[in-house]
């Protein structure tokens, strides 16, 4: 009988609870160690897994028993985190972006270019059947060539609030849509013209608002539109919508309502039913299914859909929006 795999996380926030969750019901594999720079946190874990905790992830990153790990910190320290993976030999998915600074990002794509271990990065809607069914019909020839693409992807200002000084906008939201684009797309983009406008968040020199038109070499163009200063009580965590038109056809996304609806004396509520919703008491969705497809790849000895390339590019559309957004004008990648 083999024995089970042994993996870690790395970050016990928001994210690394759900990670750490889903881990914990997969058959074959052993949640067997957490890192938590926070005692209270880190003390949640221990109590909650049984599994060892660690304050600094060199230390987990060191131990050889570990053969893999979800690194799910803040962006600014994914580069050093990488690294140190990597020295260790670990499988690994790393919590989108690849890095905060593009000039990380090339770095660390220098090391995982020909990483002879599994690499994944936290894209999840490549695992949300909504978006996938796209690809699957783009690659049958079923749309055509794309003449161009739509994407809106809008939640309420609660989030922003969390990520003050750690993230913006672009990095933080539209990140997913442009993921999903160069995916669609197939090719690489070439050129960006973004325009922002900060109001609420302005005190924090956060965006509210981005809107982003981004060509590519086969001529389509994509029109992106991201903000996160929606109302509080905005009924869905999440406002996102796709419209893609082919030279045969057109697909169409409108998962806002996520397909269940509740109202209420304390109001209206479209609770979350694609990405880390709570099922029988453990995570599931479309975080779960990209946790899955990792530790799938593992066993299997394959690689990850989400290439260190595609997770280099997308930070380089992210920065093309920023210096675009600087700059007051249509910018080259």
């Amino acid at each position: 009988m083999n024995k089970n795999l042994k993996v870690g996380v790395i970050g016990f926030g928001q994210m690394g609870q759900i990670h750490a969750g889903i881990y914990n019901k997969l058959p074959g594999v052993d949640l067997v160690a957490v890192c938590e720079f926070n005692d209270e946190r880190r003390a949640e874990a221990e109590k909650e897994y049984g599994c060892q905790t660690y304050k600094n992830y060199k230390d987990l990153l060191e131990n050889p028993e570990i053969d893999a790990v979800s690194i799910v910190l803040p962006d600014n320290m994914h580069r050093e985190a990488v690294e140190i993976a990597v020295a260790n030999k670990k499988h690994i998915l790393l919590e989108k972006p690849l890095a905060k600074e593009l000039a990380d990002g090339e770095a660390m794509y220098e090391i995982l270019k020909d990483y002879d271990k599994v690499f994944s990065l936290g894209f999840l809607l490549r695992f949300d059947p909504r978006f996938n069914m796209i690809k699957q019909r783009l690659d049958a020839g079923e749309l055509g060539d794309i003449i161009h693409m739509y994407c809106r992807r809008n939640s309420p200002i609660v989030g922003p609030r969390r990520y003050i000084g750690a993230s913006d906008l672009s990095m933080h939201v539209m990140i997913h849509d442009i993921d999903y684009v160069n995916w669609f797309m197939g090719c690489k983009p070439v050129k960006v013209f973004a325009k922002a406008r900060s109001v609420l968040l302005k005190e924090y020199g956060m965006d509210d608002v981005i809107y982003a038109l981004v060509t590519y070499e086969n001529g389509a163009v994509a029109c992106l539109e991201a903000c996160w200063v929606l109302p509080e009580n905005s009924p869905t965590i999440i406002d996102d919508k796709v419209e893609l038109v082919g030279t045969k056809g057109v697909a169409y996304v409108d998962a806002c309502d996520n397909g269940v609806r509740f109202v209420t004396g304390s109001g209206v509520l479209y609770p979350d039913s694609r990405h880390w919703y709570n099922c029988n008491g453990a995570p599931s969705g479309d975080l779960s299914e990209e946790i899955m497809a990792f530790i799938g790849n593992i066993l299997s000895g394959t690689k990850s859909i989400i290439t260190p390339e595609d997770a280099l590019n997308t930070l380089r559309v992210v920065d093309a929006i920023e210096r675009s957004i600087a700059e007051g004008k249509e910018v080259s990648l």
